[in-house]
């Protein structure tokens, strides 16, 4: 049995308690933590009780300290880190993993705080590696799209990624082709738990960003990118991403068999001797007919560009970029991957 414990009990977070009946019985929750408070039980904390109790605010104790610190007494053999990304601090989600690690355990995540520079990411990893412990961040990139873990199976390499990777700007620039105002189609999306209310961070691409450098991580050879690396490219001057985007303008491009969606793509340049990658998140208008285009509502598309041996191969993938259920889907599979290596 895995002595468990659970920080963010967000959207994401409810949603992985409220499927904990697919997760494998060799994990024991034995706490479980918000911004508000702490759940502890050593003999095991039952997941709808949990929920409920989360909605009364029926807390064992309060937060008065860092999650961090809290991990590191309780000593558990598994963190699944939940937090909403902060690219300022790093906080909660950075020193709680390092705590885990630190502790021995094992990490799965859907956060990307870890990924917000070079330096950061190589540092969880470093210490992932000290503890000779799991760390599973698959979640982190295209919510309930499996890419990272599906690529684990295909051996070209991978010289190109670019695709649809933000379904709530998607969602929003289609709700401003249905002629519905950019004020209200945040709200709409914010409601429905796939934006943070601080909407900015996908509106003007960052969350793009950061999934790109999870993405090369994974994908292009263990190449890191650094988020202040990535070019940033907008609909005007000192804009980024789809900032700035109006009904009128989106209309004027459906009505030359056109549609906006904001991308994201990184590039293998430079020899195998010495390879370096180029990434940029921008704006791209595209033909209706295009398979990007056709991309709908929240869900994401990636295309994948490679070779092996000379020869060139293509992969296009489409499913879920956002939401709670999608993501805790993919997070139950890396804890179902993790105990399935665990047993090996």
């Amino acid at each position: 049995m895995l002595r468990t414990v659970l920080v963010g009990l967000g959207h994401v977070g409810r949603a992985v308690l409220r499927g904990w009946e697919r997760v494998p019985p060799e994990l024991r929750l034995v706490g479980a933590a918000d911004s508000r408070g702490r759940f502890c039980d050593e003999a095991g904390l039952d997941p709808r009780e949990l929920l409920s109790r989360k909605a009364a605010g029926d807390y064992d104790s309060p937060a008065e300290r860092p999650t961090w610190q809290w991990i590191a007494e309780l000593e558990p053999e598994l963190l699944i880190e939940l937090t909403v990304t902060d690219l300022q601090s790093g906080e909660p989600a950075v020193p709680d993993m390092l705590a885990a690690f630190a502790a021995g355990a094992h990490v799965v995540t859907s956060a990307k705080s870890h990924q917000r520079s070079r330096a950061e990411l190589q540092r969880c990893e470093a210490a992932a590696r000290a503890a000779g412990r799991l760390f599973l961040d698959h979640a982190a990139h295209l919510a309930g799209v499996p890419v990272t873990e599906m690529m684990a199976g295909v051996g070209m390499r991978v010289t190109m990624l670019e695709g649809v990777l933000n379904g709530t700007t998607n969602y929003l620039l289609q709700r401003l082709e249905d002629g519905v105002g950019f004020e209200q189609a945040v709200a709409e999306a914010v409601a429905r738990g796939y934006a943070e209310r601080d909407w900015r961070y996908d509106v003007e691409g960052t969350d793009v960003g950061l999934k790109l450098v999870g993405l090369a991580r994974r994908l292009m050879g263990g190449a890191v990118l650094d988020l202040e690396e990535i070019r940033f490219e907008g609909l005007g001057p000192g804009r980024r991403g789809i900032d700035g985007v109006t009904p009128e303008l989106v209309a004027a491009l459906r009505a030359q068999g056109k549609r906006l969606k904001l991308f994201g793509e990184v590039r293998l340049e430079g020899g195998d001797g010495a390879p370096a990658l180029a990434a940029r998140v921008y704006p791209r208008t595209l033909p209706l007919a295009d398979p990007f285009a056709r991309v709908a509502g929240f869900r994401n598309a990636i295309a994948i560009h490679g070779e092996l041996n000379g020869t060139r191969m293509d992969l296009f993938l489409a499913g879920p970029g956002a939401g709670a259920d999608q993501t805790a889907s993919r997070v139950i599979g890396n804890l179902r991957h993790l105990v399935e290596l665990l047993r090996l």
